[in-house]
């Protein structure tokens, strides 16, 4: 969380009983019709003498069950509202505007007095949570505790109310595009979510790729003849979704999520068409931007839309993904959802310029906590101290992880420049871009299915060898946690980092020049024959398609690619006629690159001539290690000074390593550390 100068207003200490603990509530109320406007607790500047408010701060009792539970007395606290908003930073060479509370002048950011003032202009009156005036950012002790309850205070409020903005310049268009996201998500709700079995009876029935092609019918975009342009704009949609800060930030996800009830305002006027939307309209439109890019309609008249859709919806999923997650995790016996579930939906939105930032790096965990089950919040504490760095953040998340899940939670340590300093490699940084993995993860379904994924460490269950490691011993200090492995190889040679954009005119050259590289480099090492020299063309999709392994989804495809990039294919002779050879090795081979997985990865071959896919950070002399309960290869490098202890580069795929095929022979697992 962001911090302000608290200005002069003397906050009194809260009190923070556990089952109870105190929070404070801005009160806004008006004067008497007739009475004098010139109080000094008003909010200034007024918008007119008409609205003038007074502002106090008063302190509440914290309940753990919502207030319309309580029949005997008043609920304590009184219902209250909870804003969600953006800070925004301060006007370079202006001050700050000024509010006054109690008496007492409190600097504000330009959007939160934006808000307070499109409150003043609809006469909202009542209790109102604001974490900026609630919370004495001035100290740091208040706020670490405040903030671990913020899960709790918006699911306990009676409203959240989501602030967008205000830019005068675009006031109407803003309100008019929430209007016709909160029209299609409501239309969605009704036309499709609603029917009996819901989404899937909707989609077994075709409903749903109806409901898709009557939006792309009436959608409007900068390509759309202007005789058409009656509709919805989707241009505006954009600039609502992706210029709007408030859909950038870490903690709205948590806000909205856990709301009881929430509406969206946008604009200084309430009064403009599209000023106020509720929520579920804004999350089902959301969904239905997931559908309209499962189902993309390519013909050119839709490009534009298209190319809007496809930089919009990755930056919003996390919203809707956590929201339908939360709900699923309210019908087990647990309240929230694993730490995991949530760090690996919101992953999505920490690709570069995506949604999900934080002013302090931190809070990209303690923002989500609220919405986590209270077992995964006990072991990752919140603390806004000073030697609470990011880095011992994440390693406390790690630590948590690794012992839930085991070594597939390695799969996720990506390492940027970023990175903080000093974090365990079996870490993972999840402030870092692109951080989901391509080679191996988590697999949340049944166990057959995910041995059918990867099953390097031939049936192994983290569940039966987990008591065998020792991983909650370890501090940020001495941040060594022991795993059960085998080394079952070391990289012998390595490939070039492909870089070549998609867009880019070499690009298919440079695809077949990677692709004869590998194959060079399996000849070379050719102790296996040439039988491996016919798999080459599995290793740049480490060999997994779309949703399974090549084999089942259909291995002729991917291979009939393979050959294409290779040259081993020649295109038609009209192609060639036409001067369209590019274009047909492009379409050819489309299936097959679409599954590629070389960038931020290098190919290689290991000591017996095994070619394989790791990490770019890989050199000669890597060892390739499986770990008990872990479903794919891993490439480490020993420690210099430890011949015992060894980093994690990360995963990696392996010909004839991916099935457990390494540990025949009598290989048995023994203690590793990994640091």
């Amino acid at each position: 969380m962001a911090s302000i100068a608290p200005g002069q207003y003397p906050y009194r200490p809260l009190s923070q009983q556990k089952d109870e603990p105190e929070i404070r509530l801005l009160s806004i109320t008006y004067p008497p019709a007739g009475s004098s406007s010139s109080s000094p607790q008003q909010l200034k500047p007024p918008i007119n003498d008409d609205h003038t408010c007074l502002l106090t701060l008063t302190h509440h009792r914290l309940p753990l069950t919502p207030p319309s539970t309580y029949t005997t007395e008043p609920p304590n606290p009184p219902s209250f509202a909870a804003l969600s908003y953006v800070w925004g930073l301060p006007t370079p060479g202006q001050d700050p505007p000024q509010i006054q509370i109690d008496g007492y002048a409190v600097p504000v950011t330009a959007n939160l007095h934006g808000a307070l003032s499109r409150l003043q202009r609809q006469r909202f009156a009542g209790h109102l949570w604001i974490d900026a005036l609630c919370i004495n950012q001035g100290d740091a002790t208040e706020k670490s505790a405040q903030v671990a309850l913020m899960g709790r205070i918006y699911a306990l409020a009676e409203r959240v109310v989501v602030w967008l903005g205000s830019t005068r310049e675009e006031e109407r268009a803003g309100c008019g595009a929430l209007r016709d996201v909160g029209e299609l998500g409501a239309l969605f709700r009704e036309q499709v979510l609603g029917v009996p079995q819901g989404l899937a009876g909707a989609w077994e029935g075709g409903r749903v790729e109806g409901f898709v092609k009557t939006v792309v019918q009436f959608a409007v975009t900068a390509s759309t003849e202007k005789q058409q342009r009656v509709g919805f704009d989707f241009e505006a949609i954009w600039r609502l979704l992706r210029e709007r800060p408030w859909w950038r930030r870490v903690w709205i996800i948590q806000e909205v999520v856990l709301a009881r009830q929430a509406v969206v305002l946008c604009g200084e006027n309430p009064e403009l068409p599209g000023a106020s939307v509720p929520w579920e309209d804004v999350r089902d439109c959301l969904r239905l931007f997931e559908w309209m890019v499962l189902y993309p309609n390519t013909g050119p008249e839709h490009t534009r839309l298209y190319a809007l859709l496809g930089d919009i919806y990755p930056n919003v999923s996390h919203l809707a993904l956590a929201s339908d997650g939360y709900r699923r995790s309210l019908e087990n016996p647990y309240t929230g959802l694993p730490v995991l579930d949530i760090m690996m939906w919101t992953s999505f939105g920490t690709s570069t310029g995506a949604s999900i930032l934080a002013t302090d790096p931190r809070d990209r965990i303690y923002g989500l906590l609220g919405m986590v089950r209270e077992e995964d919040r006990r072991r990752i504490p919140i603390d806004y101290s000073p030697d609470m760095t990011l880095g011992k953040v994440l390693f406390a998340v790690g630590k948590a992880l690794l012992e839930d899940y085991g070594p597939d939670m390695l799969s996720f340590c990506h390492r940027t420049l970023l990175s903080p300093a000093g974090l365990p490699s079996w870490a993972p940084d999840w402030t870092a871009p692109r951080l989901m993995p391509l080679i191996g993860g988590v697999f949340f379904g049944n166990e057959k299915d995910a041995r059918g994924r990867g099953d390097a460490s031939k049936g192994a269950s983290w569940r039966d060898w987990a008591t065998k490691c020792q991983i909650r011993h370890a501090a940020y200090e001495n941040p060594v946690v022991s795993l059960q492995g085998v080394v079952v190889g070391q990289v012998g040679s390595l490939g070039r980092e492909f870089k070549t954009a998609p867009d880019s005119p070499s690009y298919l050259d440079n695809c077949r020049d990677w692709l004869v590289e590998v194959e060079e480099m399996a000849k070379m090492r050719n102790a296996r024959g040439t039988a491996v020299l016919d798999e080459i063309w599995r290793v740049p999709m480490a060999d997994f398609g779309l949703g399974a392994r090549a084999d089942v989804e259909g291995a002729a495809r991917f291979r009939h690619g393979f050959d294409v990039l290779m040259g081993r294919i020649p295109p038609p002779c009209s192609e060639v006629k036409s001067g369209a050879t590019t274009s047909w090795v492009s379409a050819e081979s489309w299936d097959y690159r679409r599954v590629w997985k070389i960038y931020e990865r290098r190919a290689f071959v290991d000591d017996v001539g095994r070619p394989g896919l790791g990490p770019k950070d890989a050199a000669v002399g890597d060892q390739i290690v499986v770990f008990a309960g872990a479903h794919v290869p891993f490439i480490v490098r020993q420690e210099l000074a430890s011949q015992h202890r060894y980093r994690v580069l990360g995963p990696a795929y392996v010909y004839e390593m991916m099935d457990g095929e390494a540990l025949t022979g009598g290989v048995s697992f023994r203690v590793m550390d990994i640091i």
